[in-house]
């Protein structure tokens, strides 16, 4: 009865700590309590689409709502190939993408995620993006906002 009671009581502080962990590691946040951004839902374009890639990318719409200038996003996504649902890239399962960049006070802009280091084989089907989100991002006056579990993720939407 002891050695069930002494079992119970070590699994229930085991979970407690494992709620505190996560409750504690969901944002890093510095001095920011929720997104001080708005993004469009991400579109594959090839490069016959839109010409900023040799090949192709992915294009977003990046609304800053902070008060201060954005200088560094980074971008985490996975890329399916449409046809086969499968992972389009061998040997590359999620993309990062770092930017340096200046993104204004209510300034919004659209931004391009280049696809070409990553494309072997152009799929005639195109590419379904998912788990799109903002992962990082730095302030011209030295804050940084994350979202390291991808909370704020969106995708293709097809």
């Amino acid at each position: 009865m002891q050695k069930n009671l002494r079992k119970s009581l070590c699994y229930s502080l085991l979970c407690i700590g494992i709620s505190l962990f996560f409750a504690g590691c969901t944002q890093n946040i510095s001095d920011l309590t929720s997104p001080q951004f708005a993004i469009s839902q991400p579109v594959y374009k090839s490069n016959e689409e839109n010409n900023h890639c040799q090949i192709g990318g992915v294009y977003f719409d990046f609304y800053n709502k902070a008060e201060v200038c954005v200088t560094h996003l980074e971008i985490r996504m996975n890329v399916y190939d449409r046809g086969t649902g499968k992972n389009a890239f061998t040997g590359c399962g999620s993309i990062i993408s770092q930017n340096d960049l200046i993104i204004k006070s209510g300034e919004k802009r659209q931004l391009c995620v280049s696809l070409d280091k990553y494309i072997t084989v152009v799929s005639r089907n195109g590419y379904f993006i998912d788990q799109f989100y903002v992962s990082l991002i730095e302030y011209e006056d030295g804050r940084v906002w994350k979202d390291s579990f991808g909370l704020y993720a969106t995708s293709s939407g097809e």
